[in-house]
């Protein structure tokens, strides 16, 4: 004897309809209008300027204006290089009297760069590409298509 019209729902079938309705929730609430993490109104233009110090020559002349620069931990474009100013590298070295002398070491460049990226600031925080905080006198692994180096960001300032 067969009982027509019977529904029977167990515990499994009830746990993967659930698991289902959170998984299309949690996606719309990620990729839609409500993920507010920065606002549309807060993008601006970003200039700030990475120093780059006792890099060897030809590194030194990869740097170009124009360029893009990658964060080099997560491969997030953080900007477009806008000018390099190159200087020889200046260094301290301890004479035999147990001072420091200063000298300049031919061979290498103290490189100044000025990058423009678009970003966002958000309590009193500066964002690159709304991914990479930029915060000054830190140091910030950098890369481009011809050069990998570190530096340390000196100024920001928001346009």
């Amino acid at each position: 004897m067969s009982k027509k019209g019977f529904f029977k729902i167990n515990i499994v079938d009830l746990l993967v309809v659930l698991v289902v309705i959170i998984l299309i929730i949690a996606a719309s609430v990620k990729f839609s209008k409500y993920n507010t993490k920065t606002e549309e109104s807060s993008e601006t233009t970003i200039l700030y300027t990475i120093n780059v110090l006792n890099v060897r020559e030809y590194s030194a002349e990869a740097y170009k204006s124009g360029d893009a620069v990658y964060d080099s931990l997560t491969g997030v474009n953080i900007g477009i290089i806008k000018d390099v100013t190159q200087a020889e590298a200046v260094t301290y070295e301890i004479t035999e009297d147990g001072g420091l002398s200063k000298i300049t070491n031919p061979y290498k460049r103290d490189l100044v760069l000025y990058i423009e990226t678009p970003g966002s600031v958000e309590n009193n925080a500066y964002y690159a590409n709304k991914s990479i905080e930029l915060k000054v006198n830190s140091q910030k692994v950098i890369e481009t298509k011809y050069a990998k180096t570190t530096g340390t960001i000196s100024s920001i300032i928001v346009e």
